[in-house]
């Protein structure tokens, strides 16, 4: 059985807690830059020719280029950003083809940007890959 007043129920909504729907472009994002930092007209073309995670890949592998035969600890800025680099190519390979070609893809941007660290890892794999009696 139903309440009496069961047809008439009103609903009460709160600011913000009703539905809401928004309209999420890029446009409207580029557009809301003040014109202090910048042209959003420019950040936009700029944006739709390389994404911001492509120009920071290029600066960081010239980067690490230039730095290649620096030494540098797991604690420092250039440790960092060689461990975070070395990673992020470990996530892209994970999302593409096989182990095997993963693992060398791996290994080989390893040995460009980290010598040190991948003469210590070759060590390890070296017996391991070494073929079976």
């Amino acid at each position: 059985m139903f309440p009496f007043l069961w047809l008439w129920s009103p609903q009460f909504f709160l600011p913000w807690s009703g539905s809401v729907t928004q309209e999420i472009a890029l446009e409207r994002f580029f557009n809301a830059i003040p014109r202090s930092s910048g042209d959003g007209g420019i950040e936009y073309a700029a944006f739709k020719r390389a994404s911001y995670g492509s120009q920071l890949g290029w600066i960081t592998e010239v980067l690490l280029e230039l730095t290649r035969n620096t030494p540098a600890d797991d604690d420092s800025a250039l440790g960092k950003l060689r461990l975070a680099s070395a990673d992020i190519e470990l996530l892209k390979i994970e999302k593409q083809g096989q182990a095997g070609e993963r693992i060398a893809a791996y290994l080989d941007t390893l040995r460009r940007q980290d010598g040190e660290r991948f003469a210590r890892l070759s060590e390890r794999l070296l017996p391991l890959l070494a073929a079976p009696r």
